[in-house]
C-alpha cells in the first residue's frame, strides 16, 4: 500500500518489486489534489499528477504495472472506512506518504496498523524536513517520537538522509486498538 505520492516514485519501485516476484498487487491511495489548484488548505506539495484517471493509467502502464497498481481517488479518511467494501487482503508493506500532519500521520499509521499483522512494515517519508518543522507541519517525526517509546510493539530505523525515511515492523499488531 502506498498513501501519498508526488512523482509515484514510491509506487513504482514498489510496484516493480512485485512485478519481479510475481507476487502481490500495490494499492495506491491519493486524491490528486494540486496546491496550484487546490489551494495550501488543501495539500502541501501536491501535484495533481493522480486527478485525471487517463494519465494515471497511462503512467503506470509505461512500466508495466497497470494489472499490479490499482490507485483510489481519495483521501485515505474516506479510504480506510470503505476498506473492506474494496475486499482488500491484509497489508505486507505500506508506505505512508500523505499528509503530514501529526493528526494525519498518526490517523494512517494506526489504520494501516488495524489491517496488518506481525512483521508487517511501514515506512513513514518525510521523517526528516526541517522547514516542516518550522510551519508546524512536521507531524512524521512527532509521530516517530512516540514510536520509538513504544520498544514492545514497534522496531523502528529512521535514515535521516535529504527528506528521511523511517522504517517500522510491526511486532504487535493490536497495539492501534488502545489509541483509539
Amino acid at each position: 500500500m502506498v498513501i501519498g505520492s508526488g512523482y509515484g516514485f514510491s509506487v513504482v519501485s514498489l510496484g516493480l518489486g512485485l512485478k519481479d516476484n510475481a507476487k502481490g498487487l500495490l494499492t495506491f491511495i491519493d486524491p490528486g489534489y494540486s496546491l496550484l489548484k487546490d489551494g495550501p488548505l488543501h495539500t502541501i506539495g501536491g501535484r495533481g499528477m493522480w486527478s485525471d484517471e487517463d494519465r494515471v493509467k497511462g503512467h503506470f502502464q509505461r512500466f508495466g504495472l497497470e494489472a499490479i497498481v490499482t490507485h483510489y481517488k481519495m483521501r485515505s479518511d474516506a479510504f480506510f472506512p470503505a476498506y473492506q467494501d474494496f475486499n482488500l487482503p491484509p497489508i505486507d508493506v505500506a508506505f505512508i506518504d500523505g499528509s503530514h500532519a501529526y493528526q494525519d500521520v498518526k490517523y494512517d499509521f494506526l489504520q494501516v496498523l488495524e489491517r496488518s499483522h506481525k512483521n508487517s512494515y511501514i515506512f513513514l517519508h518525510d521523517s526528516n524536513i526541517y522547514i516542516r518543522e518550522l510551519v508546524k507541519h512536521a507531524g512524521v517525526k512527532k509521530w516517530l517520537k512516540f514510536l520509538n517509546k513504544q520498544v514492545d510493539h514497534f522496531e523502528m530505523i529512521n535514515f535521516p538522509f535529504s527528506s528521511g525515511v523511517a522504517l517500522v515492523r510491526v511486532k504487535d499488531a493490536t497495539f492501534g486498538k488502545n489509541l483509539r
